[in-house]
């Protein structure tokens, strides 16, 4: 047995020296969570404002606000531990120079880290303010990959989908496959899924290309056709689904698998009812078909926070995977 080990001992010593081969514990932490190492006095002065003005901002598309991220704090001598298996950790220090830095499986796997660095508390906080955008991208592209990874380990079956678009989707098995009046539309499929406090749902669809074009009028457009297509398809106990009129969706250009879309965050609502909740849409433009694919989740939980529901759909969103037109 003694020599069981001493073997066990040499080779992890020869796979330490290897740069290409570290051995590391597994990773903890909620999704959207970043533990921000910091030293006390900067976290509660203008440094942890700035970090917590970028990094806590409100989520796009929600009424009641949420932010992006939770932020948890800690300073540099207590990172240590279980701390240093944190999956995402901001790591803030003084330095002759300044500059963002990323980290990957450092101390765990996975874990994403970010090093900001700066010659005083001003510089730091102008690197963060320069920066913040593609620190969240990054964050939030790593968390994005993980959520995908737990979902394919529980995934649904979605031949219908390949079979009928032609891309792959990864989405959890606690939703199902919902009909409209008891029947099978194979040109509009609607998943569901039951929660505590209300249900998520998923839209997939097409439409002509000109019905959507990229134009001052973008926004209008993709509201007409996601307009005129919930309140034939979405069952409700009033009025017809529809965007809230009330408040202006964001847009932005996006891509899914390499395909340009726009990304559409907004709320919806039942009219003439108390029923609202926030969508996240893609217009993904198919140029083998010159068509539009729409897909699009909402979530309708109007008593509790909806930043955790919103996340799994815009992961699912994503996940979807165009494959080859084969030529005959």
């Amino acid at each position: 047995m003694n020599k069981l080990y001493a073997i066990l001992a040499i080779c992890l010593a020869f796979i330490s020296c290897n740069d290409q081969a570290i051995v590391v514990q597994d990773s903890a932490g909620r999704l959207n969570d970043i533990l921000v190492v910091i030293e006390n006095n900067d976290w509660d002065g203008p440094l942890g404002d700035t970090i917590r003005k970028e990094f806590a901002r409100p989520l796009d598309g929600i009424v009641r606000e949420e932010p992006i991220f939770t932020l948890n704090h800690v300073k540099p001598a207590a990172f240590k531990g279980m701390l240093k298996k944190s999956r995402n950790y901001l790591f803030v220090k003084k330095s002759d120079s300044s500059g963002v830095s990323v980290k990957k499986d450092v101390y765990a796997n996975p874990q994403l880290g970010i090093v900001v660095r700066g010659k005083n508390k001003k510089e730091i906080a102008q690197v963060i303010s320069e920066n913040a955008d593609n620190m969240i991208a990054i964050f939030n592209q790593g968390e994005v990959e993980r959520k995908q990874y737990l979902m394919d380990k529980v995934a649904l079956n979605t031949d219908r989908l390949t079979e009928r678009f032609g891309f792959e989707i990864v989405i959890p098995r606690a939703y199902h496959f919902a009909t409209y009046n008891g029947e099978i539309d194979n040109d509009f499929f609607w998943l569901r899924r039951n929660i505590s406090e209300g249900t998520m749902d998923l839209m997939i669809y097409e439409v002509d290309r000109n019905r959507i074009k990229r134009s001052d009028s973008t926004v209008m457009d993709i509201v007409k056709v996601r307009d005129s297509i919930g309140e034939i398809k979405i069952l409700t106990d009033g009025g017809p689904f529809q965007t809230e009129p009330a408040f202006s969706p964001y847009l932005n250009e996006s891509q899914i698998d390499g395909k340009f879309a726009f990304e559409t965050k907004g709320t919806w609502e039942v009219k003439n009812m108390f029923m609202a909740g926030p969508f996240v849409n893609y217009a993904i433009y198919n140029k083998e078909k010159d068509n539009w694919l729409i897909i699009e989740g909402y979530v309708s939980a109007p008593s509790s926070k909806q930043r955790n529901y919103l996340f799994e759909i815009e992961a699912i969103l994503k996940s979807v995977h165009f494959l080859e037109v084969k030529e005959e």
